[in-house]
Parts: C-alpha cells; sequence; structure tokens
C-alpha cells in the first residue's frame, strides 16, 4: 500500500497461542495473514490527497464528512479496495475498530503487533505492584492499558488491519517476538501513565527515541475528539491555517 504504511507477516499460530480461547482466529495455524501499520506519512500525504478529492468531488467539507463520517477508517477501506483488484488469492479482512455484537475487539491488534515481531507491547501487569499504576481520572469507561513501542516510529503509528489468506500457507511458523525497546521500568510506567492519562498531548508516542514521527497537523488532529476534527481539517486542508 505505498510508503504510507508498512506491511508485516502474522503467524496465526503465533497469535493464537498468545490470546484467550475467546480472542482465537478460527483458521489452520499455517495461514498466512498480514499486519497493515500506518506509518507517520499516512496522514500527510495519502489521507489529505484522498480528503481533497473528496472534497474536490462533493463541493464542501461538510458533505464530506456526511458521506464519510468515520474517514480515516473509510478512506482504508478505498485504498484497500484497489489492493484486492490484484489478489490471486481470496482475503478476509479485520480492521482495528471491528467488535462482536457484545462490543468485544474482533482481534487483539496490540498481540498481533508483539508476535509479528512489528512493536513491543507493554502490558501493565507485568510491572503491576501495589503501588502502580496510580489511581487518577480517566476518561469514562476507561481502563488503564497497555502500548506498543516501533523500533522506528516509537509511538507514532497505529495497527490497522490485519489480512487473512485461508488458501495460503506459511512454510516457516517459528515466532519472531520484538526485542524490548525500553529497558527501565520506571521508564516503561512513566510511557503508560502519558499514554493513559495524557494520550491527547501525544507525549507517550516520543518514548523510545523515534526517528521518523507524526507532524504537528497529525499529532493536533489525533488528540481531538472526532466531532471537532472536521473543523481541524477545514481549516487546514482548504483555508490552509
Amino acid at each position: 500500500m505505498g510508503e504510507s504504511s508498512v506491511d508485516e507477516i502474522l503467524k496465526i499460530d503465533a497469535y493464537n497461542s498468545a490470546v484467550s480461547e475467546d480472542f482465537q482466529l478460527p483458521f489452520k495455524p499455517n495461514t498466512l495473514a498480514v499486519l497493515l501499520i500506518s506509518s507517520p506519512k499516512m496522514f500527510d500525504i495519502s489521507f489529505a490527497k484522498w480528503i481533497r478529492e473528496k472534497l474536490e468531488k462533493l463541493g464542501t467539507m461538510s458533505a464530506v464528512s456526511e458521506a464519510f463520517p468515520s474517514p480515516i477508517a473509510q478512506f482504508l477501506d478505498d485504498r484497500l479496495e484497489e489492493l484486492y483488484k490484484n489478489l490471486s488469492y481470496s482475503c478476509e479482512t479485520i480492521h482495528d475498530h471491528h467488535l462482536w455484537p457484545n462490543r468485544r475487539p474482533k482481534i487483539l491488534m496490540q498481540t498481533c503487533g508483539h508476535v509479528a515481531g512489528a512493536a513491543f507491547y507493554y502490558q501493565p501487569k507485568n510491572f503491576q505492584d501495589e503501588n502502580w499504576p496510580p489511581s487518577k481520572p480517566m476518561d469514562k469507561g476507561s481502563k488503564f492499558i497497555g502500548l506498543s513501542l516501533h523500533p522506528v516510529y516509537g509511538g507514532h503509528f497505529a495497527f490497522r488491519s490485519v489480512l487473512i489468506f485461508p488458501e495460503a500457507k506459511i512454510e516457516n511458523s517459528e515466532k519472531s517476538n520484538p526485542g524490548s525497546i525500553l529497558e527501565d521500568p520506571e521508564e516503561i510506567k512513566k510511557m503508560l501513565e502519558e499514554f493513559n492519562f495524557n494520550w491527547r498531548t501525544s507525549g507517550f508516542r516520543d518514548f523510545g527515541n523515534p526517528k521518523h514521527r507524526y507532524s504537528p497537523e497529525q499529532v493536533a488532529y489525533f488528540g481531538l475528539a472526532p466531532a471537532e476534527r472536521w473543523a481541524f481539517l477545514e481549516s487546514w486542508l482548504v483555508k490552509g491555517n
């Protein structure tokens, strides 16, 4: 999908071995799957171009927002439709936002990233003690959760989708877990606190000394509530502010 994304081979048997039965995928252990990761360039290059194309076609940002209420997800769907046309195998896709009717995720993306060797998944349970994590106010319904760091992007990336090819098989199914990017437990705790308590500031993304980062515009966009993002896109892409 170009320089805006990174593709990693995901081994179904490695994923199923790392999750509980509720999250296991109903495919043979050696089934080929690919994990799609959006790089920092995705937003400023590919997504911005896609929004401009829709704006030119529909005339106003209001019309674009009505037609595409979940713009990142629908942008990715459009990109994948182009990919599907060139595939020689059948493909089943699970996106990061896909949920079962009971609101349980259909796949655990951070676990996918870890077992694929793409990013290291730091889980609070591995550092928990009687004094940590701290008890602080969080968004309603939120839990203190883990975070993945990429060796190149730090926290300036996102797991987007898993493409599963039931007819294609992998001969080598050995696990390829990544190495930890952070070694100091206190630094890891600080990162997890930044992510859970101050995620809108995006400070958590800079842990691990990333080589490539989100632009200021991308940081600002993802720090806003979804309802506020369209006004930001109009200001950025239309008015040039």
